[in-house]
């Protein structure tokens, strides 16, 4: 997925009783059945395939759950992360906004930090232990269960260490929706002996990256151990505090502190056939919540233990209630629902309102990409953010106002006007080099302020637009003018050097994505100066009308760059200037771009290029749609829990540097973008959303979204063969595009339009 083989990559190497007070009931009041389809289920224990384990994520905390239900596990040398860090994978944990700054590196300045694992609660017998890498053939009656609905996975086991001694285990692992810096675990153990056993609280060490012990200690009298760190090369400081909660009557051992390591363990007499029970409640913070992060930490984890486990999850559960409430709903495709649940709840587990930070390629599951922030978020996961959960897409669009006077610094380095991004950073968002952030992937800008629009477009927000918006759009709309230059004899603007998606292709001369974006980036300048009374510059319209395109390479499709010659491409390019943009030109045919670029993009490549493929043919080839939509994710779903690979395959293109991303946020992301924007023809505009629907050919019964938002209003669009209905559910009138001319959607007054036919 990204450019990194003309650079090279820079690695970074950088005892127990029962418990009272809880009820049977608030211990298993979220059990599912087998025929539940909101979770997905591991009946092997797979401790060293990395796809066997659950993911956990707020939007704040992101992590990796081992398939033996807790604490740290790696992979060895074998199975690695992507670029640029190809490192041995393992179970992470991640703090949102929380990174360590790199030296030395031509691609960024900075990399996502891991924490310390936060989930072991290991158990002692016999002198065998329960942890990751237990011995698979001590288990029987092993079941993992995700469950998207509640973000809650439950492990089941029994576990024999030998003959005479046999344990029934529960874990219930959650990282909290409702408490962004609260992850809590439960261990249920039901011994089929009687006699001695060791429960130990752990917050293992092992599974850090890129930080530095600053705390660890544990206090056996208040059953809490904290560990504390700095991300390596900053100021940034992170702890992590849990507090167990067992009878007073125990007498924990602290462990030996051990850098980024601490534990307590809890001894006790167990006697067969009773239920004991278990419950850590872990506070995660960073200096980005206060002045006091151990105080932050330390307060959430008490509050945590005070509020009870069934407390602490049915709010949790309430919060994810309500982010399911938005839906796509396609009858009779059992497969489809499957496919897009979890892909939705990977791409809900890495976003939070309210927060500063971005969305990365693999959200908060891993450090594939470094935890760097890309166009993934502004091209591929923004878009069905916005249309669903605009409150979340607003992450995505104040991230890049935050590091707007960083980005005018980055131009001011190269003695240009206006704003340059890097292609790839962390939050801070500094240029790492010249040959990357300001010569490579300069779409990038553009792909930014169509965002920055999308976002005004859909809420209607113009205090937002004035005060945020317009600042950036303008600010990188200024950069172009400087970097574009002056016009050449030809009485054109050029682009060079530059590129475009494609990342087969370094350097290019006048990419068809850079400059059509640029055309579109001088339009929106325009419009949002004027909206938030900031000054025009002259340049932009003519830049706009004057704005280079390569030549055709056949009738109707413009060459990606000046010199291409139909080589094979990585991933979509030059199909975007159709899509998100709408570019138009005299003999521009949208349709034969599509036919042209898809029948050259490398089927090996990443996995984003389909979905604008469906949204795409929706409009101007129907017969592919269903074609597209299934290519989008199918070959990309793996068990068990059915998120999204990179690629295919091992390798997400012919020039990639490590192996693909998981979990792929951003394949996930561009799957439901298909969904969202193909069938409904929903395209924003500045007076309202476009609509022009279809029925893909694999959906018979229809299809359905739920809680489409419109600034303050929300629609239901129901998609069937006989027509469709676009429904006010909440909110105020809304004034819609329709191929008939635009119209007024009033509460209670459903809009009936025609369907097109997926093969007419």
């Amino acid at each position: 997925m990204r450019l990194v083989s003309s650079f090279g990559a820079v690695l970074l190497t950088c005892a127990l009783v029962p418990l009272p007070g809880i009820s049977a009931v608030a211990v298993a009041q979220d059990e599912e059945t087998d025929g539940d389809d909101w979770s997905a289920v591991s009946e092997t224990f797979e401790p060293e395939n990395f796809r066997a384990a659950p993911y956990l994520g707020n939007g704040r905390i992101g992590a990796m759950i081992p398939p033996s239900g807790g604490g740290y596990h790696d992979y060895g040398t074998l199975v690695r992360t992507s670029f640029p860090l190809l490192e041995p994978r393992y179970t992470g944990t991640y703090l949102a906004g929380f990174y360590a700054r790199q030296s030395g590196s031509l691609n960024n300045t900075e990399v996502i930090a891991a924490l310390p694992a936060w989930s072991g609660l290991t158990l002692d017998v016999a002198g065998r232990t329960y942890q990751a890498d237990v011995d698979p053939a001590t288990l029987t009656q092993y079941r993992q269960r995700l469950n998207y609905r509640d973000a809650t996975a439950t492990t089941e086991a029994t576990w024999a260490p030998d003959a005479e001694h046999r344990l029934d285990l529960t874990y219930r692992t959650f990282v909290s929706r409702a408490q962004p810096n609260l992850a809590v675990q439960q261990l249920s153990i039901t011994p089929r002996f009687s006699g001695p056993l060791t429960v130990t609280d752990l917050i293992d060490g092992a599974a850090a990256r890129r930080v530095t012990a600053t705390t660890a200690d544990a206090d056996p009298d208040r059953k809490q151990i904290t560990v504390g760190m700095r991300a390596d090369g900053t100021d940034s400081a992170a702890f992590l505090v849990s507090t167990v909660t067992t009878p007073d009557e125990l007498n924990g051992i602290a462990l030996p502190a051990n850098g980024l390591t601490a534990g307590t363990r809890f001894d006790g007499t167990v006697a067969a056939g009773r239920s004991y029970t278990v419950t850590k409640y872990v506070g995660i913070a960073s200096n980005a919540d206060g002045a006091d992060p151990r105080a932050i930490a330390t307060e959430i984890s008490d509050s945590g233990a005070a509020h009870g486990f069934a407390a602490t999850h049915a709010e949790h559960a309430a919060a994810w209630d309500r982010l399911w409430e938005p839906a796509i709903e396609i009858p009779g495709r059992d497969d489809y629902r499957d496919w897009i649940r979890p892909a939705l709840y990977s791409v809900l587990s890495s976003v939070r309102a309210g927060q500063r930070w971005s969305v990365q390629p693999a959200g908060l599951s891993s450090d594939d990409y470094g935890g760097l922030t890309y166009w993934d978020a502004e091209t591929w996961i923004f878009p069905t953010l916005l249309a669903l959960y605009p409150e979340l897409a607003r992450t995505v669009v104040d991230f890049r106002v935050a590091a707007l006077p960083q980005a005018e610094a980055n131009a001011r380095a190269y003695g240009l006007a206006g704003a340059l991004y890097p292609w790839n950073d962390g939050p801070t968002q500094r240029c790492a080099s010249p040959g990357v952030c300001g010569l490579v992937q300069e779409h990038l800008g553009n792909e930014i302020v169509l965002a920055q629009w999308q976002y005004y477009s859909a809420t209607g927000d113009e205090q937002w637009l004035r005060d945020s918006g317009a600042p950036v759009i303008t600010a990188i709309a200024n950069y172009q003018v400087a970097r574009i230059g002056p016009k050449l004899p030809d009485g054109r603007y050029h682009y060079a050097p530059a590129a475009g998606a494609d990342e087969y292709v370094t350097f290019s001369v006048d990419s068809a994505l850079t400059n059509a974006g640029v055309m579109a980036t001088m339009r929106t300048a325009m419009s949002a100066a004027r909206l938030a009374g900031l000054p025009e510059n002259p340049r932009w319209a003519d830049i706009a009308a004057n704005m280079a395109m390569p030549p055709d390479i056949v009738p109707g499709v413009p060459a990606e760059y000046l010199g291409y010659q139909g080589a094979k491409i990585k991933q979509a390019d030059t199909v975007l200037i159709s899509y998100p943009y709408s570019y138009t030109a005299p003999g521009y045919s949208p349709e034969a771009t599509l036919v042209y670029y898809f029948d050259r993009t490398d089927p090996d490549g990443p996995n984003m290029s389909n979905s604008v493929g469906a949204i795409l043919s929706a409009k101007y080839d129907p017969c592919r749609t269903q074609q597209f939509l299934d290519q989008s994710v199918q070959p990309y779903v793996r068990p068990p829990y059915r998120f999204q690979s990179e690629a295919r395959g091992e390798r997400s293109g012919a020039n990639t540097v490590g192996q693909p991303a998981w979990i792929f946020v951003t394949g996930a992301g561009g799957f439901l973008q298909g969904l969202l924007y193909g069938p409904s023809g929903l395209r924003w505009t500045e007076t309202g959303p476009r609509l022009d629907p279809m029925l893909p050919s694999g959906f018979p019964n229809g299809m359905t979204v739920r809680d489409l938002a419109v600034r303050d209003s929300k629609l239901t669009l129901r998609i069937r063969p006989e027509g469709t209905t676009v429904e006010v559910t909440a909110g105020d009138p809304v004034s819609v595009e329709t191929p008939g001319g635009p119209t007024t959607i009033r509460p209670g007054v459903p809009l009936t339009l025609p369907t097109r036919s997926a093969c007419p």
